[in-house]
């Protein structure tokens, strides 16, 4: 639900380039500067010195990069990990949202934003891979900026991050819509989160949400419960969260489970029911599937995002699908999950088939196949693609944790992936 203010901030950037979150911040800053905007711990942030703080690092990184380049974030501490990512945005980048090490994503990227105590951390990390003349930033020492910080208008349809491991194209014009509709059902007037800025949700719930609604961000770490939540406080969760029914009974009624996909920017589903989005079951042959039979879920919605960065024929295939008989034209993003809509319209998400078997099966397997394997991750169609993502600090030799994938999923289920993608370790 939109607010008057945020009808007046729309009006605002209106002629100077598509509204933004960096945008948005700053017209948040500037009236109602003394508001909490993001707290953690013990320290909280109003929407004036978190915009200050932004304008800093956007300032820092003119100086040194070139607009449209990608900067990624190696940053665990939420709060500057949020000012890095909002940083980045207003100089007019492509920010990369980052947990662990992929070395991909680094590729990718111009210039490696961290903080000061691990710059050495950064430096040493970034010598393993095969990339070089990476440029790194520490935000939490940059200079205020002194005059006043110019912010180059964007296209809506323009990206604004890659969300790996896959690497998915999302616009500003996703995420503020994505915001929007995640807000539309989110209970209080506090927004509380337990995921990293780095992960899309917790994304979405701490940075997002609270510039385009004005709603206070209260951030906390998951390790460390129980934690105290805040008076008409709510939040949102992944079905797919381990420590979901842990923190349902903790929020007492105001937490709302939600299905995520990256490639629809963050949340598809809250409570099982679309998310301002339009929502099909499909079969083989790309037909709707009646309530109550099961087939792949398929989503269109401003939220969708652009595709996958550098793969336009995988980008063509996930993003571009027509749906047989549709009411009108339009792209459908195949999600890869399997579900079925009751006659309410609500959705159930059984899980997703790679390759003819249970995804959660074969990334089961995959985490038992090396001690160095932290995560796992399986998709595509008839070929399985299996993203794994290692201990942190983890250096296994070159070749080895993907011979152990590749080795442990023809023995049980006799599949030869096309592509296994390993992640290094952060710390």
């Amino acid at each position: 639900m939109l607010t008057s203010s945020e009808r007046v901030f729309g009006s605002r950037v209106a002629g100077t380039g598509a509204p933004t979150l960096s945008t948005l911040l700053a017209a948040r800053a500037a009236v109602a500067g003394d508001e909490p905007a993001l707290t953690w711990l013990a320290t909280t942030w109003t929407w004036a010195s978190l915009d200050r703080r932004v304008t800093a690092v956007a300032a820092a990184l003119r100086q040194v990069t070139e607009p449209g380049q990608r900067a990624a974030i190696r940053i665990a501490r939420p709060v500057d990990h949020v000012v890095a990512f909002l940083g980045a945005i207003r100089a007019g980048l492509v920010a990369i949202p980052l947990d662990t090490g992929n070395a991909a994503a680094f590729a990718d990227a111009s210039i490696v934003l961290a903080t000061a105590d691990t710059v050495a951390a950064t430096r040493r990390f970034l010598s393993t891979l095969d990339t070089c003349g990476h440029r790194v930033l520490a935000v939490d020492i940059v200079e205020e900026a002194t005059g006043e910080f110019t912010e180059d208008p964007v296209a809506a349809e323009d990206v604004a991050y890659l969300q790996y491991p896959a690497g998915v194209m999302v616009t500003h014009a996703n995420v503020v819509a994505n915001a929007r509709q995640a807000a539309a059902v989110l209970p209080g007037r506090t927004v509380v989160s337990w995921r990293p800025p780095s992960d899309p949700l917790g994304l979405l719930l701490a940075v997002a949400v609270p510039i385009v609604t004005g709603r206070p961000a209260v951030l906390f770490d998951r390790r460390q419960p129980p934690f105290p939540v805040p008076l008409d406080a709510g939040t949102l969760a992944s079905a797919a969260d381990p420590d979901v029914e842990r923190f349902r009974s903790v929020f007492a009624g105001s937490l709302r489970v939600c299905h995520v996909v990256a490639e629809a920017t963050a949340v598809v589903t809250v409570e099982g029911l679309p998310a301002g989005q339009s929502i099909a079951i499909v079969d083989p042959d790309g037909r709707r599937r009646l309530p109550g039979e099961v087939g792949e879920i398929w989503v269109s919605g401003p939220n969708v995002g652009r595709g996958y960065w550098h793969r336009p024929e995988e980008s063509a295939r996930v993003f571009c699908a027509f749906l047989a008989d549709d009411d009108e034209p339009r792209w459908w993003l195949r999600t890869g999950d399997l579900g079925f809509l009751n006659e309410a319209g609500a959705v159930s998400v059984l899980g997703r088939v790679v390759a003819g078997h249970d995804s959660r099966s074969l990334e089961e397997t995959v985490r038992g196949a090396h001690p160095a394997v932290r995560e796992a991750a399986a998709s595509g169609g008839e070929q399985a693609v299996v993203v794994v993502g290692l201990v942190p600090g983890a250096a296994p030799p070159r070749g080895e944790v993907e011979r152990a994938v590749r080795t442990a999923l023809s023995a049980e289920y006799g599949l030869t992936p096309r592509r296994v993608v390993v992640q290094g370790g952060l710390r």
